[in-house]
């Protein structure tokens, strides 16, 4: 069985850090200068980013915005294309994901998995021709984003812990390619009146499972299960009194998990 080290590099140029996990079977082989390469984009990447989206510089595209600047839709592709998937969003999940808050519009909430999806399939998956790399991953916040190189046996190991106690492991996945993001604060303006404590949603991109785990908090005990099926969501919730509710391609499995 093929023992591997895992690689970390850290990219502070947003509001919050950037962890790139490289997996290998033997640190030798990696190609040095690519990955030096390959994180100097990547950081150039997210520095654009963070001047369209940072709440912390009063002159990006996002702080204007909320002043009532409107330039940014007209001038930027990327500051555009994020507020159409606000919108988008909020309609698919009936307005339970939410990109407003104090009145102002707000995309952090979604920003972290399309920031995601945009910087992995950009850069990072290419990686995974480049001998000694068996597998990538990009971690921001609770968001994270994974591949594996095709036809070896290789599977990130992503835990799911007790939202009341992070010492518990309540659930573990092991996968090959793929996207989890877990939510467990409230970030809507509507919401059910519920006992979920913490959503974890399972998908093909982070910005899926962004915007899943967000609206599951929302709406809630009885109103989330109806989301699960309709849009066959994977995943596990847990909720105050029932425990933990494990669901997979829209079906539940309830699992009772003493509090």
């Amino acid at each position: 069985m093929t023992e591997y080290k895992y690689i970390t590099i850290v990219i502070n140029k947003f509001d919050l850090p950037f962890e790139i996990k490289l997996a290998t079977p033997d640190s030798d082989l990696i190609n040095t200068k690519l990955i030096d390469e390959t994180v100097k984009k990547i950081s150039e990447n997210i520095k654009e980013y963070d001047d369209a989206f940072s709440l912390e510089n009063n002159e990006s595209l996002l702080s204007k915005f909320q002043d009532g600047e409107e330039t940014g839709l007209m001038t930027s592709t990327v500051f555009r294309e994020v507020y159409e998937q606000t919108i988008t969003a909020e309609q698919m999940t009936q307005h339970y994901f939410s990109s407003y808050f104090n009145g102002k519009y707000d995309p952090i909430g979604l920003l972290n998995g399309w920031m995601i999806d945009q910087i992995f399939n950009r850069y990072l998956l290419s990686l995974l021709s480049s001998e000694g790399i068996d597998g990538v991953s990009l971690r921001c916040g609770e968001d994270v984003r994974l591949a594996s190189r095709p036809n070896i046996d290789f599977r990130w190991r992503i835990a799911i812990n007790d939202p009341q106690n992070l010492g518990i492991l309540l659930a573990t996945y092991y996968l090959q390619n793929g996207a989890i993001s877990t939510s467990n604060e409230m970030r809507s303006l509507r919401k059910e009146k519920s006992n979920i404590e913490q959503v974890t949603i399972v998908s093909n991109n982070a910005l899926d499972a962004n915007i899943w785990s967000s609206a599951g908090i929302a709406a809630g005990t009885n109103k989330f299960p109806e989301f699960i099926s309709k849009y066959r969501l994977t995943g596990v919730l847990v909720d105050k009194y029932a425990g933990m509710e494990n669901f997979r391609d829209g079906f539940s499995d309830k699992i009772a998990v003493s509090k």
